[in-house]
C-alpha cells in the first residue's frame, strides 16, 4: 500500500526564494466497494471461477504516461487470466514497450479516426472477449467495449458514456491517491483482490536496444574523460537522461537551453531526449538525440542513465518503472494531480502562489494568463541548484518503502 503518512519532497519556489517541505497523503483504496448499473445482473464470480476459459479486453487509448501506469493492472489480469487471454487496445507505441497482446488503434490519425475504429470493432468482435476493462475516461473507450457486446462492461463513473458499462466504480476518492492507485480500482468490480498488487508500473525493454545503448555509453565516457574533463574518473561520470518536453506545450520547461550552459552541471553528460528535433549548437557534455530515437531507444537509454531529469511527462514514468532517481520540473500542473514519480528517490519542483495555477488537468498549449510565471520563474540558476543538492544529498531526495503493494 502507499500509505497514507508517505512523505515526499517538494521544493518550492516563489519569487526567487526556496520554502519547506510539503506533506502529501496518499489514500489506500481497500474502503471502495463497486456499484453495478441498474438493470444488469451478470454474474462476474462465476466468471472469474471459470477465469482460465475467458478472454479478457483492457482498453487504454491514452497517451504514453496513463499507458505505463496502467501497466500494474495489465499485470494482475495476466496473472489472472493467463498472458494469452488478456487483449489490450493501445495506441501504437503500446507493442514498443509491452509483450501484452496489443491491439493497435491509432487515435492520431485524425482523418482516418473513424475508420480506424471501425477496424478495431472487428478484431474485438472476432476475439470475443468476455470481460472489458475501461479505465479510460474516454466516450470512445466506452464504445470499443459496448458495440461488441461484451457481456461485462467494467469503468469508471466519471466516464462521460458510463451508462454503457454493467459495473462501475468512482475513480475519484475524497483523499488524495497517485493515478497508478485510481487505475488499479478498475479491478474491485471483478472482485480481484487489490492487496497483493504491485503498484510500481513496469514495461518492457527489448535486449538488443540495450545492448546498442551499452555500447554507445561506454563510448560517449570514454571520450567525454579523454576529451573533456580528465579530473573525473569514468566510473564517476553520471549520465542524465534530460526529457524537458511536453505534448503539453505549457509543461515544457522554458529555460532548458539555457540551464544546458550553466557552469556547474559540465561534469554531467545531458543526452537530450524528445520527439521533435531539437537544433543548435550545444555544450560538449550534451548529446542531442531529440527527434533521433524511437520508444524503444528512449527506453533503453532510460534504462541506463543514472539519473532522470525532466518535466511532468511519460517518461518520467518511464524512469519510475526502472526506479531511477527523478528530478521532475512542475509547471501549470501540480504533483497532487497524482502524476509525481514513483521512484524511491524523487524530487519535485514547482512555483508555488501562483492563482492561476493550476490552469487545466494536463496543462494547456498557451498559457491562459500570458505570463507563463510557472516555468518562467524556475531560472537555470535555481533548477541548477536545487538538481545539484539533489544529486548530492541523500537527505533531501524522497525515500519509499521498498513494497509497493496495497
Amino acid at each position: 500500500m502507499l500509505c497514507d503518512d508517505y512523505i515526499f519532497v517538494l521544493e518550492v519556489i516563489k519569487n526567487g526564494e526556496k520554502y519547506g517541505n510539503k506533506r502529501v497523503g496518499v489514500q489506500s483504496t481497500n474502503h471502495l466497494g463497486f456499484l453495478p448499473a441498474k438493470g444488469i445482473n451478470h454474474n462476474i464470480r462465476e466468471l472469474r471461477n471459470n477465469s482460465k476459459k475467458e478472454k479478457v479486453l483492457l482498453i487504454q487509448t491514452a497517451f504514453l504516461g496513463d499507458f505505463i501506469l496502467t501497466t500494474p493492472v495489465i499485470k494482475k489480469l495476466s496473472h489472472f487470466y493467463g498472458d494469452e487471454k488478456v487483449f489490450v487496445i493501445a495506441r501504437p507505441f503500446a507493442s514498443e514497450i509491452s509483450k501484452s497482446r496489443i491491439i493497435p488503434f491509432d487515435k492520431d490519425k485524425k482523418n482516418k479516426k473513424f475508420f480506424e475504429f471501425l477496424n478495431t470493432l472487428r478484431k474485438i468482435i472476432s476475439i470475443k472477449p468476455q470481460i472489458a476493462f475501461v479505465p479510460h475516461l474516454s466516450a470512445t473507450s466506452s464504445l470499443l467495449a459496448f458495440l461488441p457486446l461484451i457481456p461485462i462492461r467494467i469503468g469508471f463513473e466519471e466516464n462521460p458514456l458510463s451508462f454503457l458499462f454493467t459495473h462501475k466504480i468512482k475513480k475519484y476518492g475524497v483523499r488524495f491517491e497517485h493515478e497508478v492507485e485510481r487505475i488499479s480500482k478498475i479491478l474491485i468490480p471483478a472482485g480481484l483482490d487489490l492487496k497483493d498488487i504491485e503498484l510500481k508500473p513496469e514495461i518492457f525493454v527489448d535486449q538488443n536496444y540495450l545492448s546498442k545503448w551499452e555500447k554507445f555509453f561506454h563510448e560517449v565516457k570514454n571520450n567525454y574523460n579523454y576529451k573533456v574533463n580528465k579530473s573525473i574518473g569514468k566510473e564517476k561520470i553520471k549520465i542524465v537522461a534530460f526529457s524537458p518536453f511536453s505534448n503539453w506545450r505549457t509543461k515544457t520547461w522554458f529555460w532548458w537551453k539555457e540551464f544546458l550552459e550553466t557552469n556547474k552541471i559540465k561534469d554531467f553528460i545531458f543526452i537530450l531526449l524528445g520527439q521533435k528535433e531539437e537544433t543548435g549548437n550545444f555544450p560538449r557534455n550534451v548529446i542531442n538525440l531529440s527527434g533521433k530515437t524511437s520508444l524503444r531507444d528512449v527506453v533503453a537509454i532510460i534504462k541506463l542513465s543514472d539519473i532522470f531529469l525532466g518535466v511532468d511527462n511519460g517518461l518520467s514514468h518511464i524512469a519510475s518503472s526502472f526506479d531511477k532517481p527523478s528530478f521532475v520540473i512542475f509547471g501549470p500542473t501540480i504533483p497532487e494531480f497524482g502524476f509525481f514519480p514513483l521512484s524511491k528517490k524523487f524530487q519535485v519542483i514547482e512555483v508555488s502562489g501562483l492563482e492561476c495555477k493550476p490552469c487545466s488537468p494536463h496543462g494547456p498549449q498557451v498559457c491562459p494568463k500570458g505570463h507563463f510565471s510557472c516555468m518562467k520563474e524556475l531560472t537555470p540558476e535555481q533548477v541548477e541548484f536545487l538538481f545539484l543538492k539533489f544529486v548530492n544529498s541523500e537527505n533531501n531526495l524522497s525515500e519509499k518503502n521498498n513494497s509497493f503493494t496495497h
